[in-house]
């Protein structure tokens, strides 16, 4: 695997939890952690300067959920204010790693690493990252 070289942008978006994302407990429900993290993702990119529905309606590529690590440290509750800090670890070629924190406060209670791949929707093949994704997640000078 070729060596990279690269400073991530590091992005941060807030969000309240509504009811919805909870249980009866009104305790957060493991699935709605991966709502939240695409939230922050397409947040993170938008503030890079890709828009990413018109990146999909441009280009016929999309980058979907190959892989996910996922550490729930603490609880988050039904109208908690939650801070997702959004970064690139890892890319390479055709797959890119978009790790985040999640906070309450000055408390972590959710730590994430997902891995993205680049695909064409036409033919479902594999595809490059292309440079406008890299150029949204990375600072200037990166090599990958």
């Amino acid at each position: 695997m070729k060596k990279t070289s690269f400073i991530s942008r590091r992005t941060t978006h807030a969000i309240r939890v509504g009811y919805v994302d909870t249980d009866k407990a009104q305790v957060v429900h493991h699935s709605a952690y991966f709502r939240f993290l695409e939230a922050a993702r397409v947040e993170f990119w938008r503030s890079g300067g890709l828009d990413y529905r018109k990146f999909e309606e441009d280009t016929g590529l999309g980058l979907p959920v190959v892989e996910a690590k996922q550490r729930y440290r603490k609880a988050a509750r039904f109208d908690d204010l939650l801070t997702i800090e959004t970064w690139v670890s890892e890319a390479s070629r055709a797959s890119i790693w978009v790790d985040a924190k999640i906070s309450r406060g000055a408390e972590t209670i959710h730590e994430s690493s997902i891995r993205l791949a680049c695909i064409s929707f036409a033919e479902q093949a594999l595809r490059k990252i292309p440079d406008a994704v890299l150029a949204a997640s990375l600072e200037k000078g990166w090599d990958v």
